[in-house]
């Protein structure tokens, strides 16, 4: 007898849909940061809305013990307006593969083990793809390239508008120099917010890694454990993805980002359906879903450096 519905949802219930969630987040390091530091926001809404202080209130100042005080209201902050991207991922279990997978528990359980794999390695290559994308796309998450930006709008507002806010970008460095992160670090330091980790490509670690000496070459443990190779700028991690664009190296300020999902659809993954009606007789179908953006309060506390070759 093929294996049921009921006996596949029990085996994704009882073992893999609980971990899904979270295999999807633990899959980049960009993601794992966030939710390591509680910055995965599940809200609702029609939009994502957040408050953005574009300049000082202005009225701080020393005085003579008799100043008469000039009461007035300053406009300090706006609102930035951002709309959900929904996104979506499917896997089946085809008539074929339950019939065929019939030997034993294990074999049943190995199946529904790769369907999930599947479906989790798919969500987080779309999320990862779109996040360190160049350019921003409708209906998709706004990448961090265009968050970190000295040009770009971002969530409605544009530079000119609140020309503090914009990110710090070095569009025409090609040497990768420790003096040259240095002063990019320096730079997007801003009150207590400053760049606290690092995100380039495989090529440009491996660049970075060539300038350290051996008694500077420290990997966080915790970051190893979980299979992602860092090493260390000032004391904050510098990661590897390879979805990142080549010659690319963003300092990012972490306390500053939070991604936003809408309630319900954290990383949601459906029981397994019947394909009848679907026209697929005894074949079964599972889909996962989230709807999501990336929301950023501190432009300016973050860089990116879009053209470096190496060392």
């Amino acid at each position: 007898m093929a294996l049921s519905v009921t006996q596949a949802n029990t085996v994704s219930k009882d073992v893999y849909n609980k971990d899904y969630s979270e295999n999807v987040y633990d899959s980049h390091p960009f993601l794992k940061t966030l939710k390591d530091k509680k910055k995965v926001i599940v809200a609702g809404g029609n939009q994502i809305t957040f408050p953005v202080q574009y300049k000082s209130l202005g009225t701080g100042d020393a005085v003579d013990w008799g100043d008469q005080v000039n009461f007035e209201s300053v406009d300090t902050w706006t609102q930035a307006v951002l709309d959900w991207a929904p996104y979506r991922a499917h896997t089946m279990l085809t008539w074929e593969e339950r019939s065929k997978n019939q030997a034993g528990p294990q074999q049943i359980v190995n199946l529904i083990k790769n369907k999930h794999k599947q479906l989790e390695a798919e969500m987080a290559f779309r999320i990862a793809t779109d996040i360190w994308a160049t350019s921003a796309v409708s209906g998709r998450i706004t990448p961090i390239a265009t968050i970190v930006d000295a040009d770009d709008s971002y969530a409605g507002i544009a530079v000119a508008d609140a020309t503090v806010w914009a990110g710090n970008e070095d569009t025409s460095s090609t040497a990768l120099t420790r003096a040259l992160l240095y002063e990019d670090v320096v730079t997007s330091e801003f009150a207590d917010g400053k760049p606290n980790a690092h995100y380039t490509t495989r090529a440009l670690l491996a660049a970075y890694n060539s300038l350290l000496g051996a008694d500077e070459r420290y990997q966080n443990t915790k970051d190893a454990n979980a299979g992602f190779t860092t090493l260390t700028l000032y004391g904050d991690p510098v990661y590897s993805d390879s979805y990142i664009a080549a010659g690319d190296w963003f300092g990012l300020d972490m306390d500053a980002f939070e991604l936003h999902m809408m309630k319900g659809e954290n990383m949601a993954v459906s029981d397994w359906e019947d394909l009848h009606v679907a026209g697929y007789p005894k074949s079964l179908s599972k889909i996962a879903t989230c709807v999501t953006n990336l929301v950023c309060y501190r432009r300016r506390t973050s860089f990116k450096l879009t053209a470096l070759t190496g060392t």
